[in-house]
């Protein structure tokens, strides 16, 4: 008799989930160095010759990322929805997804100085924290994994 699970696995598979997290680590780096470089030049100074390449390979990242995300929809984000697992940590990791290319596009579109600047700080504070709040997902989603397991779950 072979045990499988009622529902199937919400586990991404291995090439995806590792293109997931190196556009995350090519996103946030290339974002960091280019905020260091842009915030600690002066005002008068010409910008470094490594920004615009750095915000080009930003921009290039983030539209992979993009692709990456939503082929999450159907066979992660959906079939967890619809097994009722790991539905908060779910949907505030997705609402930073959709936030920060938003605020991306925003960066882009946007025009007016203070439109440009609280959509700049939210781009940066999501950028930043978007590593965490998916650690975080990844976390919560295990140990929901583990507990539903635990109970027995199991169709013969």
């Amino acid at each position: 008799m072979k045990l499988r699970p009622s529902h199937p696995s919400l586990r991404i598979g291995k090439p995806r989930r590792r293109a997931l997290y190196a556009l995350l680590l090519l996103l946030v780096l290339t974002g960091a160095i280019w905020l260091l470089l842009h915030k600690t030049r002066s005002e008068d100074a010409m910008p470094s010759p490594l920004e615009p390449w750095l915000m080009k390979l930003h921009g290039a990242m983030a539209m992979l990322m993009t692709f990456v995300a939503g082929t999450l929809l159907y066979g992660h984000i959906l079939n967890a929805w619809h097994q009722r697992r790991n539905r908060f940590a779910g949907t505030i990791t997705a609402l930073g997804f959709l936030s920060i290319a938003l605020s991306g596009y925003g960066l882009y579109y946007f025009d007016g100085e203070l439109v440009r600047q609280i959509t700049e700080w939210l781009h940066w504070i999501v950028g930043f924290g978007l590593p965490a709040l998916l650690w975080w997902h990844i976390v919560c989603g295990r140990k929901a994994g583990r507990a539903q397991a635990g109970a027995g779950q199991f169709l013969s």
